[in-house]
């Protein structure tokens, strides 16, 4: 009877475990990066954010920031939408921390200035900076 449960509570985990296929498009970045992802039509918006990006590449390089856009109509542009709740008629940019959760969300472009300044201040990148200085 024992040997029957433990086998039924396994194979019922093994069910429940998500397909690969499944998994979030930003689940291989938790715990490496800081997502900065851009939705919604590729306009001016979304425009300005990538300059804003490009032109602060190594600030956003320190903080391990990396940028995705979701501004086509491409399957994984839609897998990003959707998993950010998001749609393809405003322009939104999200920064997702390390540990996977929102840290801010806005329907304008964001500054490189307040993008570092949201990310340090993140107990992650506090912890990042001190190992910094301490080597």
């Amino acid at each position: 009877m024992r040997r029957h449960l433990l086998t039924t509570a396994l194979l019922a985990g093994f069910i429940a475990m998500p397909h690969p296929s499944d998994a979030s498009p930003l689940e291989s970045y938790r715990w490496k990066a800081r997502v900065l992802v851009v939705t919604g039509p590729d306009d001016a918006a979304a425009q300005q954010q990538r300059r804003i990006y490009d032109a602060a590449r190594a600030g956003m390089s320190e903080r391990a920031i990396v940028l995705l856009e979701a501004v086509d109509e491409s399957v994984a542009s839609h897998e990003l939408r959707t998993t950010l709740g998001s749609d393809n008629r405003r322009f939104t940019v999200t920064l997702i921390g390390k540990d996977g959760h929102i840290a801010l969300a806005s329907h304008t472009p964001i500054s490189a200035e307040e993008l570092f300044k949201r990310v340090d201040a993140m107990p992650m990148r506090q912890d990042e900076m001190r190992r910094a200085r301490s080597r």
